[in-house]
């Protein structure tokens, strides 16, 4: 039994970096391709609709501010699919990064909507990004392993 197994005789050991081949996991194709853009679609539609809000309460036309909506909408829904579609073929680091990245990319644009600072919105952005990589790669890692 490896010492950094928390769960003995669950998994087999794995040594190196990347999915583990043969982890007992079995997806259903229907399922799976049901979630993978399910999950992107809906998170996008709630961002576009709060980057609406935001933009209208600073000064935003009505029309400018759908504009900003529906763009960070289709932006996010369009980077959270491609990035659901392709984490199987990422090693845990590179995923965990490119999750925390996404969500860091997204808290700072809102946070630069409500009017702050680019500066601040850099930093919140920075802020959420970290926290979001460590939480993902704790959760990918464990869930390998």
């Amino acid at each position: 039994m490896p010492a950094h197994s928390i769960l003995p005789g669950r998994h087999p050991a794995h040594e190196g970096p990347g999915p583990v081949p043969g982890s007992g996991h079995v997806r259903h194709e229907r399922h799976a391709s049901r979630a993978t853009w399910a999950v992107p679609v809906s998170l996008g539609v709630v961002l576009g609709l709060y980057a609406v809000f935001l933009a209208h309460d600073n000064g935003y036309s009505a029309l400018g501010g759908w504009a900003v909506g529906l763009v960070a909408a289709v932006v996010s829904a369009g980077l959270g699919y491609a990035l659901i579609r392709q984490r199987d073929r990422m090693i845990t680091e590179v995923r965990a990064v490119a999750f925390g990245s996404l969500f860091g990319i997204a808290m700072g644009f809102l946070r630069s909507l409500s009017g702050a600072t680019t500066l601040d919105a850099c930093m919140v952005g920075l802020a959420f990004g970290l926290a979001m990589g460590v939480v993902s790669y704790y959760v990918f890692y464990w869930h390998e392993h």
